[in-house]
C-alpha cells in the first residue's frame, strides 16, 4: 500500500513540476532565450558525409537527451527565480483543486493508498502548526495545559489560538514546542462563550502556519484528523483519525439551562482526551476546520468530539487580534422561559398567558445596558425576533445563530394581551 502511494505521489510530483513549469513559464519563457540557449541546443548538427548507413533518429533522440540535461537545471532555477511564493501557492492551489474536482467527478479514484499519503504529508507540514500552551498561576505554578495553532504570522511575531479554558485564570503563558523548547507567550484576548483565546510570541525562526478551510464546505462523512497533546506533553503531537459525525450541534456550555447561541459545533469521532483542547482538526487536504474543545466522556458514550468550526473561529480571532475581544455575537441581554413544555412554572406563579398560545418566550429579565434594554420589559411574550418565529430555545438557538454585531432587526411581542412589533433595533456586542 504503501509503495503504491509512494509512486503516485513521484506521478503527481511529476506532473505538478510539469504543470508549474509550463504555467509559469510558457512560450514567453521556456523558449525566449534563444539567442543563448537555444541557438546553442535547438540547431541540428550537420549531417556528416560518409558511405555508412546513419541512423538520424538515433541522432536526434541523443541529441535531445543532451539538450534535456543542459537545460533542466537552467530551467529548473529560472522557475524558482522568477515564480513568487505567492503566485507558487495559487499554482499549487489551483492544481489541488483540479485534483480533488477530479476525485469528485471519478476520474481520480481515492484509495487507501491516497488516504496514507495525505496523512503522512499532514504529519511533515500541517502537524507542525500545533503547539504546547502551558499556563501558570502567580506562583509560577503550572495549573493548566493543552495545546494550541500556530495561524498566523507577522514580522516575527506569531499568532496562537487555543481554547479560553486553557488560559482561564492563568498569570503568565508559554508556548511549548516538540523538542521541548518552550517561549513566553503574551495573552492578546477571549472569547469566554465560543471558548476562545488568542496568545502571540515573537521567535527569529521560519514556523510552520496553520491554513484555515471552510468549515461550511465540510459534509458529514468526511475523513478528518485530530492532532494535540492528550494527557499532557508525554503525547506530544498525537495524531487520530476520524469522520465528521455531524454539524451544527449546540450545547449549553454556560449552564443556564438554555443552548448557548452561535457555535454550530462539529461532532467527529476521531479520539480527543483532556489536552487536545485548542488543538487542530484537519481536513485531509491539511486544511484547519475546527479547534477541538469538548468530548462527551462517559462509560456509555465513545467517539463523540466536538470542534468549533474554522470558520466562526477565523472570524473571532480576527476580532480579538484586532479589539481585545470579538464583536461577532450579539447579545440580547434578557433572561426568558419557553412556554412550550413549561406549563407548570406559569401555574406555580400564577401567571395567566393569552388563550391558544403554546409557543414562544416568556421574558423574566431584560439586562441593563444590553440589545433589548429599553425595548423588551419582564412579562412581555417574544412571538418573533428578526425572521425567526419562536418555537423553543433550541430552534431559536440554531436559527437566530446567522446574525451579528450590528445587524438591524425587528420583534413581534405579545405585552398586555396586546401583539406589537417593535422595529430598527441594533444588536450590541456581548463585552
Amino acid at each position: 500500500m504503501l509503495k503504491e502511494g509512494m509512486y503516485m505521489k513521484k506521478i503527481f510530483a511529476f506532473l505538478f513540476v510539469f504543470v508549474l513549469v509550463s504555467l509559469t513559464v510558457g512560450c514567453a519563457g521556456l523558449f525566449d532565450p534563444v539567442e543563448e540557449t537555444s541557438r546553442t541546443f535547438l540547431t541540428r548538427p550537420p549531417v556528416p558525409t560518409t558511405e555508412n548507413t546513419i541512423n538520424e533518429d538515433l541522432i536526434i533522440s541523443d541529441l535531445y537527451q543532451r539538450i534535456y540535461e543542459s537545460l533542466y537545471d537552467e530551467v529548473k532555477q529560472e522557475v524558482i527565480n522568477d515564480i513568487s511564493e505567492e503566485r507558487f501557492q495559487q499554482l499549487y492551489d489551483s492544481v489541488i483543486q483540479t485534483i480533488m474536482q477530479d476525485i469528485e467527478s471519478g476520474e481520480i479514484t481515492l484509495t487507501a493508498a491516497n488516504v496514507v499519503d495525505m496523512i503522512l504529508s499532514l504529519e511533515a507540514q500541517q502537524a507542525k502548526t500545533v503547539v504546547g500552551i502551558r499556563n501558570k498561576n502567580a506562583n509560577g505554578v503550572i495549573q493548566a495545559v493543552g495545546s494550541g495553532v500556530i495561524y498566523k504570522q507577522v514580522g516575527d511575531r506569531y499568532y496562537v489560538l487555543t481554547n479560553n479554558h486553557v488560559i482561564e485564570d492563568g498569570i503568565s503563558f508559554s508556548v511549548v514546542f516538540e523538542d521541548g523548547e518552550e517561549t513566553g507567550a503574551v495573552l492578546r484576548g477571549v472569547d469566554e462563550l465560543v471558548d476562545l483565546a488568542v496568545l502571540y510570541f515573537t521567535s527569529e525562526e521560519d514556523l510552520p502556519v496553520a491554513e484555515f478551510g471552510d468549515s461550511d464546505a465540510i459534509n458529514k462523512g468526511e475523513i478528518v484528523v485530530a492532532v494535540g497533546h492528550p494527557s499532557g506533553f508525554g503525547y506530544f503531537g498525537s495524531m487520530t483519525m476520524g469522520i465528521i459525525s455531524g454539524k451544527n450541534r449546540y450545547f449549553d456550555i454556560d449552564g443556564d439551562s438554555v443552548k448557548d447561541m452561535f457555535v454550530g459545533y462539529l461532532q467527529h469521532d476521531a479520539a480527543i482526551n483532556s489536552g487536545n483542547s485548542g488543538g487542530a482538526l484537519f481536513d485531509l487536504g491539511g486544511k484547519l476546520i475546527g479547534v477541538n474543545v469538548i468530548k462527551i466522556s462517559s462509560v456509555t458514550v465513545e467517539g463523540m468530539g466536538f470542534a468549533i468550526p474554522s470558520n466562526l473561529v477565523q472570524a473571532i480571532v480576527t476580532d480579538i487580534e484586532e479589539f481585545g475581544y470579538s464583536i461577532q455575537k450579539p447579545i440580547l441581554g434578557i433572561r426568558f422561559i419557553d412556554i412550550k413544555n413549561n406549563q407548570s412554572f406559569f401555574e406555580q406563579n400564577e401567571i395567566t398567558l393569552p388563550v391558544g398560545l403554546t409557543t414562544g418566550f416568556y421574558i423574566i429579565e431584560v439586562d441593563e445596558g444590553k440589545t433589548m434594554d429599553g425595548y423588551l420589559l419582564p412579562g412581555d411574550i417574544l412571538i418573533e425576533i428578526g425572521d425567526v418565529i419562536v418555537e423553543s430555545s433550541t430552534q431559536f438557538v440554531e436559527e437566530f445563530s446567522k446574525y451579528r454585531v450590528g445587524d438591524i432587526i425587528d420583534v413581534v411581542i405579545i405585552r398586555n394581551n396586546q401583539t406589537m412589533t417593535i422595529t430598527d433595533i441594533e444588536l450590541k456586542a456581548a463585552k
